[in-house]
């Protein structure tokens, strides 16, 4: 029988999504790395990309994830992110949204600090949104 973990994906909003699964597929800035089951522990930072998810039922799904971390144990596996939406449930308003919530943090920021070191962050945020826009579009 195939071994499965659990995956947990938070997001600033809690958890976004928690099941058991057999593997995850998560692209790191040096590359691509598979977790199964009983993997051994290890942290790692994630890029802006499609993951791959094989259920519990052994369909493979995708997702698209922005930045973020992750940690498994080999008994689960979590994923913090500020972005995550399957792919089959992607839309236009999503990253309609998305931009928004980025103009608003920006806005609130330039209220209460320094306006030129949020500068770069938007520039950041809006380079990480046309990736993943662009991810979708292919």
């Amino acid at each position: 029988m195939t071994k499965l973990f659990k995956l947990r994906v938070n997001t600033p909003a809690g958890v976004f999504f928690e099941d058991d699964i057999i593997q995850i597929e998560l692209r790191t800035p040096t590359g691509v790395i598979g977790i199964l089951a009983e993997h051994q522990p290890v942290v790692g930072s994630i890029v802006p990309s499609l993951c791959w998810i094989k259920d519990a039922k052994g369909n493979r799904v995708s997702a698209l994830v922005n930045t973020g971390i992750f940690k498994t144990d080999g008994k689960l596996i979590n994923v913090i992110t500020d972005f995550f939406y399957f792919t089959n449930k992607l839309n236009d308003s999503i990253f309609e949204v998305r931009k928004q919530k980025i103009a608003d943090a920006i806005k609130a920021a330039e209220d209460t600090a320094n306006a030129k070191l949020y500068e770069g962050v938007q520039r950041k945020l809006e380079k990480e949104l046309e990736e993943l826009n662009k991810l979708t579009k292919k």
